[in-house]
């Protein structure tokens, strides 16, 4: 009987073991998974700025080229005042902070409604090239996608 006692209490000692072993993997991985929230959170916090003022400019681009888009619906000086605000947007501003997919769309409204600033000066050119580059410091140092 005696024998039977030890390996009963060889047993429980074993699961009593593997249970603390279980709670403490359990622990980590549950730690371990609201550090990665946690990370994640603070880096869309990070980024808030990028964010906030791409949803800015991408308002002011649609605002521009709704004007644009309906000259018969609009005073020549509103058109003058949109076309303006587009080109500086597109060249600069916007270029900064748009993600691709918007960038190419951006094109191919350019041609649509104001197909000259598709011949870009040296100056336009460097500053657009500029605002790309910058765009895409941003996108790395702040971990956004820029898709």
């Amino acid at each position: 009987m005696p024998e039977t006692k030890s390996k009963l209490e060889l047993l429980a000692t074993t699961v009593q073991v593997m249970s603390v072993v279980i709670g403490v993997v359990i622990s980590v991985l549950s730690f371990n998974q609201t550090r990665l929230k946690e990370a994640a959170a603070r880096e869309i916090e990070a980024a808030r700025p990028f964010y906030t003022l791409r949803q800015s400019l991408y308002t002011e681009a649609i605002q521009a080229a709704g004007v644009m888009a309906s000259p018969e619906v609009h005073t020549e000086d509103e058109i003058a005042q949109s076309r303006k605000r587009f080109r500086e947007l597109y060249i600069g501003e916007l270029s900064m902070v748009e993600a691709r997919e918007v960038e190419s769309q951006m094109v191919a409204l350019a041609k649509a409604i104001d197909p000259d600033l598709l011949q870009m000066n040296d100056a336009q050119r460097a500053t657009y090239n500029l605002a790309h580059a910058l765009r895409d410091s941003f996108t790395y140092s702040w971990k956004v996608e820029n898709h």
